[in-house]
């Protein structure tokens, strides 16, 4: 039975998922770096060949892709430093370093053709193109979709940004070379030289990339949401523990693709005894660690279950809640009715920027069902 690359790699590392990871990442970046150069190179003759400035371009375009799957590689290689003192959680944020630097020479490059395209617009030279020339072109088409599309599936695999960023980067260029024929096929048939204009066109298709994968990589830096999918998929395998019955505040730290640590508070019902706490605690965090390799801390809310009046009064705060402008949800909740005291936690979303008016709302409308109570609200952003 044939099996891919990916396969093949998982299936000698086996259960080892940081092994399989880089060594993903490894097959993916030396193919980038041997396709590129190759391309670059025969791209850069027939250019200089046809004098055009658009497959010039393009060439050192794809030079620019080898040289980031060489930053990628070497990122990878500094990311996989052992802890140490300084670093308890290791090195694995050079990978976002290495894939800024990655978009910044993407950038500059970007840059640096539109001023040359645009010399080329101002004072235009003949171009020469052969018809072996753009079937060679053609065949860089099909090529950079293969690699773009074994970038994005190594990418996703191995959780690499910078991998899928890489497979939409070949595929965009994929375009890009596209356009370069276009034009080149309309300069044979009309004699009229559109090759600046496509260089400028190109030169400001680069920039775009550049500042794309600028954004994408100071996000992970200064820390963004959680993936949705994930987030749902350890709630789901959380949940499916006994006597587990709510997961909330998950909070996801990013210390690297590879290295993530988060916190989540768990509700279970008030006759759970500590052993069956822990037991379901314990599970649940080798449970995710082995599936998404995210190492989870977890807190206790207890849930009432016998208490009519508690779950009564629960049910009604729940719906008074749904019904305020910026609330999602509410946990954690406590009814203490000798001292009438009610305390909860509340989710809201990032529409809500005055907790404290906020709170003062909620309570005034929480009053008016429950006069003379004290109402102790945490509120909490949304942040997974």
């Amino acid at each position: 039975m044939f099996e891919t690359p990916i396969t093949k790699t998982e299936k000698k590392y086996g259960d080892d998922k940081i092994k399989s990871r880089a060594a993903l990442i490894r097959i993916a970046g030396v193919t980038g770096i041997l396709a590129n150069v190759l391309f670059a190179a025969i791209k850069f003759v027939i250019g200089t060949a046809a004098n055009s400035i658009a497959i010039t371009s393009d060439a050192v375009n794809n030079l620019t892709d080898a040289s980031s799957s060489i930053i990628t590689l070497a990122g990878l290689k500094l990311s996989q430093k052992p802890a140490d003192r300084k670093h308890p959680l290791g090195y694995g944020r050079i990978e976002y370093i290495s894939g800024l630097i990655v978009a910044a020479i993407v950038l500059i490059t970007g840059v640096e053709f539109f001023q040359t395209s645009v010399g080329r617009i101002a004072d235009p030279e003949p171009v020469d193109f052969s018809v072996l020339q753009l079937v060679l072109l053609g065949v860089f088409v099909v090529g950079k979709l293969i690699l773009g599309r074994l970038d994005k599936e190594f990418g996703l695999r191995s959780k690499s940004g910078a991998l899928v960023a890489s497979g939409t980067d070949a595929r965009m260029d994929a375009l890009v070379s596209t356009l370069t024929i276009i034009t080149a096929v309309i300069t044979m048939a009309t004699g009229i030289v559109i090759d600046g204009y496509a260089g400028v066109a190109m030169s400001l298709f680069i920039m775009f990339n550049g500042i794309s994968l600028i954004k994408d990589t100071v996000n992970s830096i200064i820390g963004s949401r959680a993936d949705k999918k994930v987030v749902d998929e350890v709630k789901a395998d959380i949940l499916g523990i006994e006597p587990i019955r709510g997961a909330y505040d998950m909070i996801i730290h990013n210390y690297g693709p590879a290295t993530q640590l988060g916190t989540l508070n768990l509700e279970m019902p008030d006759y759970t005894t500590v052993e069956q706490a822990y037991m379901a605690m314990e599970q649940a965090q080798r449970k995710v660690y082995q599936k998404h390799h995210i190492y989870f801390t977890f807190g206790l809310y207890s849930v009432n279950t016998y208490d009519d009046d508690v779950i009564s009064a629960r049910d009604q705060v729940t719906a008074i809640v749904k019904g305020t402008e910026g609330a999602i949800s509410i946990h954690a909740f406590n009814y203490d009715k000798n001292n009438k005291l009610i305390r909860f936690d509340i989710i809201v979303d990032f529409g809500v920027h005055d907790f404290m008016e906020f709170r003062n709302k909620l309570i005034r409308k929480l009053s008016e069902s429950y006069p003379g109570f004290t109402f102790d609200i945490n509120v909490d952003l949304d942040y997974a």
